[in-house]
């Protein structure tokens, strides 16, 4: 049995449903109870506990062969951001330790490897730090930017034949990658598990610059898209409009920073593993969703925001 954290949102819904098509035994944990009943009908056991709670998480992981844990995002108008994630970290210490699963899969980013300059992301390197000095067994799954982050950038881009980018130049190519392209290859390393400590880089099948994500959407529109570059000072302004403490506006635009200047990337350059999914695809499935596609017929409604 193989327990998932984050199984509502984005990667760790693909990690779950990858394992149960394979035959899997899946224990999701979930906050919201209003969410589970789908798990259910699907197969899963479903136990709910808060990520802080490291006695509920222990249970949630007693007699698992495997555990995928991740650090949900935060949401907008949090403050004391690094002390709340030091106490979710800190609580699945205590809930791998005491629970005894062989091996846990970890959603990391890529940048994890340095301690400060990376906004966010220096969260999942105090994860990795911790979670690593108990000596289980762990992957440790980096992952590029997420390709559904654009979603911010589609509206415009629809309305007015604009995508603001915050990445400069826009003719550089960063590597970024789809969330389904991660949950398949966490379920997998899941079902291989590592010996000891190992680490996965992964990407999409290409990278790419703001330009060819302009273009990317251009594409699918059937009318020319063209960068609005913005300078990344202003991102915090932008975020706090949108809602966002000025703590985590900062700590978003400092990560920004950090891919545009080469300090946010992968630790073994040559060595990444890439994904399947291309950025047609996820904008082709984020466009549905606002209806911005018509041409190409509706399915379910696909959610636009970004999470874990």
């Amino acid at each position: 049995m193989y327990v998932i954290t984050g199984a509502s949102g984005h990667t760790g819904s693909v990690v779950a449903r990858s394992l149960l098509e394979r035959g899997e035994r899946v224990r999701v944990v979930l906050r919201d109870e209003s969410k589970a009943s789908a798990w259910r009908q699907w197969g899963a056991e479903v136990v709910l506990a808060d990520l802080h709670d490291a006695a509920a998480l222990t249970l949630a992981m007693m007699g698992a062969r495997g555990a995928y844990l991740l650090l949900p995002p935060p949401p907008p108008s949090s403050t004391g951001v690094m002390e709340d994630r030091l106490r979710m970290v800190d609580a699945m210490r205590q809930a791998v330790k005491a629970s005894g699963v062989p091996h846990f899969v970890l959603l990391s980013s890529m940048g994890a490897q340095h301690a400060e300059g990376t906004g966010l992301v220096k969260t999942l390197h105090l994860a990795e730090r911790d979670l690593g000095a108990l000596g289980v067994p762990m992957t440790i799954l980096r992952a590029a930017y997420f390709m559904e982050n654009w979603s911010f950038a589609l509206p415009p881009a629809v309305e007015a034949g604009v995508l603001p980018s915050f990445f400069g130049p826009s003719d550089r190519p960063i590597h970024m990658v789809a969330t389904r392209d991660i949950g398949e290859v966490a379920a997998r390393m899941l079902l291989e598990p590592a010996l000891s400590r190992r680490v996965v880089e992964l990407t999409g099948p290409v990278d790419y610059s703001p330009d060819e994500v302009a273009d990317t959407a251009a594409r699918l529109l059937g009318r020319p898209v063209h960068v609005e570059e913005h300078n990344v000072a202003a991102m915090v302004p932008m975020l706090e409009e949108l809602g966002f403490s000025g703590e985590l506006a900062h700590l978003v635009m400092e990560l920004t920073e950090a891919i545009n200047r080469g300090h946010a990337v992968f630790e073994r350059p040559r060595q990444f593993a890439r994904g399947r999914t291309t950025l047609d695809e996820v904008f082709g499935g984020m466009l549905r969703a606002m209806k911005a596609l018509p041409h190409l017929g509706f399915g379910a409604e696909e959610s636009t925001s970004v999470s874990q």
